[in-house]
């Protein structure tokens, strides 16, 4: 896309584990998932949250009574021209690089094993201010404040929180309630929700994932078969994640607009908001 016209934020949240895998690893988990380089926070790939959105936008408007040349063109036109949904670059034109882009699907909210309910959903200083780089980029306007946390202390975005909650096999302190002013739409839902420090952060991201163990089992005797035992890394259910999408239509010579494009791509998010992303859709995830 050459040209941004309009840009939005897209949410999302996990309703299962998901598993957005970066390939086989000689470490214990023999399958992670995604990390950031150079902080080794979990993310989504772009690559991956935008081919989530087109098969999802591909099979909405089939279901909205498109016809299957019309879905496909729109998808064409929308993430870039692909030959699985039928482009002929002799027939239709030189390839399009598509009217939206989508970036990485960071993490905003981490959900962790409290003693005061089933889980609390943490954050820290530096991804609060990663997020509001993210909102000046994308042309929203907030006034929040990021809180200042240190060591073992923490700031309640909830009423009613105690001095002392533990989180997995650490402890935290904390302090006076921040409710986060300017960003509660975004942080609707998260209702137990902890400003960390960024060292504390770091510790539930990189060691409160979840691990599964993977086995398949000869028929012929009853045993695993060899080399069939394997760890896969989960980012947990009730995960919080979001995305910077960036709407343009300057490549279509007036048949379309920004204002079309994103009309499209809300429709299909708003009327229905299931889908589907990394591997292991048969597992339910």
């Amino acid at each position: 896309m050459n040209k941004t016209e309009k840009t939005a934020l897209i949410k999302f949240y996990a309703v299962s584990p998901v598993h957005a895998g970066s390939g086989a690893s000689l470490a214990a988990v023999d399958l992670p998932i995604q990390r950031e380089r150079h902080t080794n926070w979990p993310h989504i790939q772009a690559s991956g949250v935008k081919g989530a959105m087109r098969s999802h936008f591909r099979r909405f408007n089939e279901a909205d009574g498109g016809t299957g040349k019309d879905v496909k063109y729109l998808s064409n036109i929308v993430f870039g021209s692909d030959d699985q949904d039928g482009w002929d670059s002799k027939a239709d034109g030189e390839t399009l690089p598509g009217a939206i882009s989508v970036s990485d699907a960071k993490l905003l909210a981490f959900p962790v094993r409290s003693n005061m309910a089933p889980f609390v959903w943490v954050t820290s200083p530096a991804v609060l201010k990663r997020l509001k780089t993210d909102l000046e980029i994308a042309g929203i306007k907030t006034e929040f404040q990021v809180p200042s946390v240190e060591g073992e202390n923490a700031i309640p975005i909830f009423g009613n929180a105690p001095k002392s909650i533990i989180l997995e096999d650490a402890a935290v302190e904390c302090g006076e309630k921040n409710e986060l002013k300017g960003i509660e739409k975004l942080l609707a839902g998260i209702d137990r929700l902890l400003v960390v420090s960024d060292m504390m952060y770091d510790y539930c991201v990189s060691s409160c994932t979840e691990v599964q163990t993977q086995i398949k089992i000869d028929e012929t005797n009853g045993t695993a078969e060899p080399g069939a035992l394997r760890y896969q890394e989960l980012l947990p259910s009730d995960s919080v994640m979001y995305s910077i999408v960036c709407f343009g239509a300057q490549n279509f010579k007036n048949e379309f607009q920004a204002d079309m494009i994103e009309g499209y791509v809300k429709k299909v998010f708003s009327n229905d908001g299931f889908m589907q992303v990394g591997g292991d859709v048969t597992l339910g995830r």
